[in-house]
């Protein structure tokens, strides 16, 4: 009877073991994940004050003192960062607009060597790229070398989607 016990004793105390395991693993993970973000809310409502009712898509150019200053201020808004004579960021550039124009919503648009000067380099590698800004903080962008982002670039309809999926109507 004293082995069975013994083996019986072992297994329970082998369970706890596993138990105890999966709760640190566990925990550890799930506490890298919230401080990388995992849990932020991704969606943002873009402030009121850049709501517009004609030529909606027309950008507001801004230099790397103005994007900071909107970021200290913690405002909300979309920019469009941008190139000149880049084919990817015409047809970007098209898609934003009429989004834009759909939506009632201005635009920020910052040319990549301005972005360069801001915060926002440190994210932002390569152009062009649309960056989702809530109150203050970077909440979503594209990445051009990644392929994931491939379809969002190349399709309008996937492009309205991403920005429907992380801008919430007021």
């Amino acid at each position: 009877m004293a082995k069975k016990d013994q083996k019986h004793s072992r297994k329970i105390r082998t369970g706890w073991l596993v138990v105890l395991l999966l709760l640190v693993v566990g925990g550890g993970v799930l506490f890298m994940g919230a401080v990388s973000g995992w849990f932020e809310d991704a969606t943002i409502v873009i402030d009121t004050e850049y709501d517009c009712e004609e030529e909606c898509d027309k950008f507001m150019d801004i230099a790397a003192s103005e994007y900071e200053d909107l970021i200290k201020a913690k405002k909300s808004f979309v920019v469009l960062v941008d190139q000149n004579g880049c084919t990817t960021a015409d047809r970007l550039r098209g898609f934003v607009q009429n989004w834009a124009a759909k939506n009632g919503e201005k635009v920020h648009r910052i040319m990549f060597e301005e972005m360069k000067e801001t915060s926002l380099h440190e994210l932002v590698k390569y152009y062009p790229s649309v960056v989702l800004v809530g109150e203050g903080k970077v909440k979503a962008f594209l990445r051009a070398d990644v392929d994931a982002d491939a379809e969002i670039y190349n399709n309008e309809e996937v492009f309205k989607w991403w920005m429907d999926e992380h801008i919430r109507g007021k």
